[in-house]
């Protein structure tokens, strides 16, 4: 029983450290509604200035004081008045998910509006992101720049969760007419700029209302749910929230009329999808064995109702809330970690007033909601009253763990170094090696097997990533003027911390670049064995630098007949063209050139070259034409 107290006590330290706890207290929705969750219990606003039919999102500080809401279009402050600049933004007030809220890591006056646009633009808009600096304006904030594109053509799908490092934030959206989900890295930094892809699922695409609809994270961040309202269809997967892969897990049957809301209990171990259509939400049992099992424990609980059905969010108090348009009311799932008519719903849970009711409910970064059933909230004190502790509703299912899990896998992280040659004379590609110095404006594109990612290096040459143990990896690095070069990586256990390093080469245009230990036997064309080795770096540079063309040139030295050296040289440039195109290089990119001895390297009266310097003379080149 001791393993379960530190087991549990543990977990909870981590949640609490790991994510704030009130960032989500304050939600700002539909026609100028509000809820508070500060007190436990929300109390119903009506101070918003908001009036939107579907898409918004809030954001309050880790205390749980309002910072600032959005429907996609327009910022507003805590005061409820637009913030400078906060007006047109690139999302819009009919996009089921317009906008969401990601703060930079370790800053507490950064904060990014992710922005997605409507279907009826045929989803031509994109996902955009707009920066908001909350110092400005005296505390209120201000917007720094907006509608900065990410990614064009989006369906109006976005969510975010914590990376696996505990530290960054990942955004995730859908592409349009694809099958593709299109994530952004959050970080200290910023937002990086290249998309992590992942191919998984089914097309979206046919009609453009197939771009409505919600996608959620599970609280852990190891599941999506995504709906696509036309097609009744809405399906599951798994999400890498280290890599940010995203795998299919499972497609639902088409029984959810004008699939639109869902969304994962605080425990992760159920699913609720909405009908806009009847209204009714389904539950799905996740924690069953199987697919099957999972499609087999669907279970409705609440009957259709004249309203449609929007938004399903959960809430900070661990309970799940609803939204229906024109509807009087917003409806509560008591207890969404239960299973059945356990999870009591209550339809008429908050009363708004008479044909309030809208579509959508803010969306958030979903790990805000992640809370154990150990956690007790402190919530804010009731004017004239004491703080109140409130415990959060717990699980049905209480887990004795006898024995302590295996330790997580310490993270592994890689460090890219690019570099290139210093030589003696800068002009001179033979020239002597003096050492090598860190390369900028460096494009590193990383293929892991099923996604390929670009990288912009920093100044320095240097790209630190977080890899996974159990891939290979595959890296080109790119820089204009100099010749493209690869490194492969494969992860070993217990090595946390590891560096590759790749060397760019300029390109040195019609100069000619010698290949060391280029032998053949005496006076005869064929290449030995000792020279495949050298021809190997060769092939490997035709391969990274697809457009080039290259003259291989072959040299005698002054000795013997200058018609036969002319002849050898050429039969010698010969077989190493003909090499290179046995092992995949057309031969529309490769010229052989034999010299003979009218191009010494070493212009030596012949009668007294040494052999040394007859070797020299005696040499295979290549040249960039």
């Amino acid at each position: 029983m001791i393993y379960k107290t530190i087991l549990f006590s543990l977990f909870s330290i981590l949640s609490i450290s790991a994510f704030a706890q009130h960032e989500g207290d304050i939600w700002y929705f539909g026609k100028n509604l509000g809820l508070d969750f500060s007190y436990g219990d929300p109390v119903l606003l009506k101070d918003g200035a908001m009036n939107t039919d579907e898409g918004c999102a809030s954001i309050s500080d880790h205390k749980g004081n309002l910072l600032f809401y959005t429907d996609g279009v327009q910022v507003w402050n805590k005061n409820h008045t637009v913030m400078p600049n906060g007006s047109g933004l690139a999302g819009h007030i009919s996009a089921s998910q317009s906008a969401v809220i990601v703060p930079k890591p370790r800053s507490r006056s950064t904060y990014y509006i992710f922005t997605i646009d409507q279907t009826g633009s045929g989803m031509k808009g994109g996902l955009k992101y707009t920066e908001i600096n909350m110092i400005a304006d005296g505390g209120l904030g201000d917007v720094k720049f907006k509608n900065k594109e990410l990614f064009p053509n989006t369906c109006e799908k976005i969510t975010s969760v914590v990376n696996q490092n505990q530290k960054d934030f990942w955004v995730i959206a859908h592409e349009w007419n694809s099958n593709r989900f299109v994530c952004f890295n959050i970080t200290e930094k910023g937002v990086e700029p290249a998309p992590y892809i992942s191919e998984a699922g089914t097309k979206i695409t046919g009609p453009t209302q197939n771009g409505a609809g919600y996608l959620k994270a599970s609280p852990k961040g190891d599941l999506l749910a995504c709906t696509i309202y036309s097609d009744n269809r809405v399906e599951l997967f798994e999400f890498d929230n280290s890599t940010a892969e995203v795998k299919k897990k499972l497609k639902f049957p088409a029984k959810t009329p004008g699939a639109y809301g869902v969304e994962f209990s605080p425990n992760g171990e159920r699913l609720y999808l909405g009908s806009f259509e009847t209204g009714v939400i389904e539950q799905y049992n996740l924690k069953v064995k199987n697919n099957k099992e999972i499609l087999n424990s669907r279970h409705e609980i609440n009957k259709p109702t004249k309203f449609k059905l929007g938004a399903i969010q959960v809430g900070p108090n661990g309970r799940i809330y609803t939204t229906s348009m024109s509807a009087p009311y917003i409806g509560c799932i008591l207890n969404p970690n239960a299973l059945g008519t356990r999870t009591r719903y209550k339809q008429r849970g908050i009363q708004i007033g008479k044909g309030n009711g809208r579509l959508g409910l803010p969306s958030f970064i979903q790990t805000y909601f992640s809370v154990p059933s150990t956690k007790r909230r402190v919530l804010k004190p009731r004017p004239g009253s004491e703080p109140v502790v409130v415990a959060e509703p717990k699980i049905e299912e209480k887990v004795i763990v006898e024995t302590p899990p295996p330790p997580p896998p310490a993270p592994l992280f890689l460090t890219i170094l690019v570099k290139e040659k210093i030589l003696q004379n800068p002009e001179d590609p033979n020239s002597e090696v003096l050492g090598l110095k860190a390369l900028d404006q460096v494009v590193l594109n990383m293929d892991t097997g099923n996604k390929n990612i670009k990288y912009d290096l920093e100044a320095d040459g240097k790209k630190k990533l977080r890899l996974k143990l159990e891939s290979t990896y595959q890296f080109l690095a790119v820089r204009s003027g100099y010749l493209s070069n690869n490194a492969t990586f494969i992860p070993e256990a217990g090595l946390e911390n590891q560096t590759v390093e790749i060397v760019l080469e300029k390109v040195f245009k019609e100069k000619e670049i010698v290949l060391d230990n280029i032998y053949y036997d005496y006076a005869k064309a064929n290449l030995r064995s000792e020279a495949f080795p050298e021809l190997d770096k060769l092939l490997t540079v035709l391969k990274n630098n697809e457009t080039i063309r290259i003259q291989i040139s072959s040299h005698t030295d002054c000795r013997g007949e200058e018609d036969y050296n002319e002849k050898l040289s050429q039969d010698r440039a010969q077989s190493v063209v003909d090499h290179l195109v046995n092992n995949g290089i057309a031969s529309s990119r490769l010229v052989a050139k034999g010299y003979g001895e009218q191009m010494p390297a070493n212009d030596c009266d012949c009668r007294k070259c040494s052999e040394d310097e007859h070797q020299r003379n005696r040499r295979t080149t290549f040249k960039i034409l």
